[in-house]
């Protein structure tokens, strides 16, 4: 059987066909991964990818293994939490991943609501907007995803909960010049330097969408941003330097918008998340359900998956 590091590494690469790429993701050196896949095929005893200069994809092999492979995964996951619901007796620890829009917009306010019911939650959140969330969701590491709907397209035997719309938040220092600007549009707010999260693929093609669609609406986005990082307080930091325009949700910016210390750009068109929650279907632990009771009164009607 795969260990559990050949095994992320599989679905890396398989997804990534690129040993860089993939390798990236996983925060490990290519040297590092290759001796990974090497023990997945090892293994297993099948080949599971062609490589060559440019590319690395499944073989015939490679592509049957992925369903077992997945299954394996939901195994393991299965493995885990059985194992965690021992140790916590009662259920009481719950692990939720998100990207950086959610902490304080979603996450914190439920959260808050959760631990007047049960106060001994063990709470663990992991704010990462780069890798893919639904693979932590199915290995078992994390029981609840909150984050952008487009990450969730092949996802089965989950329940799904659309987030209230919002509108994302661009601010500048009260003295940057894209105030004289009066209302702006996307494409001012892209013409000075942009510091945000991870501008992942609905962002990315919203942004094309609001530039005209052409191909130089894609070059401009695929420059984007100039400053990028999920840590909303350096992100803050940079801002305050007068240089970078910040977009974020309301609730990250408050204070620092309340003390004057950054404006609200208006904007023409506002730029909506795609925020939803999404969880495994039949998960029955105390933490988890009660997280996910509360995430209710900020979603809507659930969406069959």
């Amino acid at each position: 059987m795969l260990n559990e590091t050949a095994l992320a590494a599989f679905f890396h690469l398989a997804e990534a066909n690129s040993f860089q790429e993939a390798a990236r993701r996983m925060g490990v050196s290519n040297a590092s991964l290759s001796r990974y896949i090497a023990q997945a095929e090892a293994q297993s005893g099948l080949v599971l990818f062609h490589r060559n200069r440019n590319n690395c994809k499944l073989t015939d092999a490679g592509q049957a293994f992925l369903p077992i492979a997945r299954a394996l995964r939901e195994d393991i996951g299965r493995f885990t939490r059985d194992v965690d619901l021992l140790r916590d007796g009662k259920g009481r620890r719950l692990r939720v991943g998100c990207g950086p829009l959610t902490t304080r917009t979603v996450v914190a306010p439920v959260l808050k609501r959760v631990v007047e019911e049960i106060p001994e939650l063990a709470f663990y959140l992991d704010v990462n907007a780069r890798v893919a969330p639904l693979e932590g969701l199915l290995s078992g590491d994390i029981d609840i995803f909150i984050g952008d709907l487009t990450h969730t397209p092949e996802a089965e035997n989950v329940d799904i909960l659309m987030m209230e719309k919002r509108s994302v938040m661009f601010v500048a220092t009260p003295d940057h010049p894209i105030h004289d600007l009066g209302a702006c549009s996307i494409a001012d707010v892209v013409s000075y330097p942009l510091a945000s999260g991870h501008l992942h693929r609905h962002w990315r093609n919203t942004f094309i969408k609001l530039l005209g669609g052409d191909q130089d609406a894609q070059d401009k986005v695929n420059a984007l941003p100039q400053i990028e990082s999920d840590d909303y307080s350096f992100l803050i930091d940079m801002a305050l330097t007068g240089r970078y325009v910040l977009g974020a949700m309301e609730e990250t910016l408050a204070e620092f918008v309340a003390a004057g210390r950054l404006k609200v750009i208006e904007m023409h068109t506002p730029v909506i998340w795609n925020i939803c929650a999404v969880k495994k279907s039949g998960t029955s632990s105390v933490g988890v359900q009660a997280f996910w009771d509360h995430l209710r009164a900020f979603g809507v009607n659930p969406v069959a998956a």
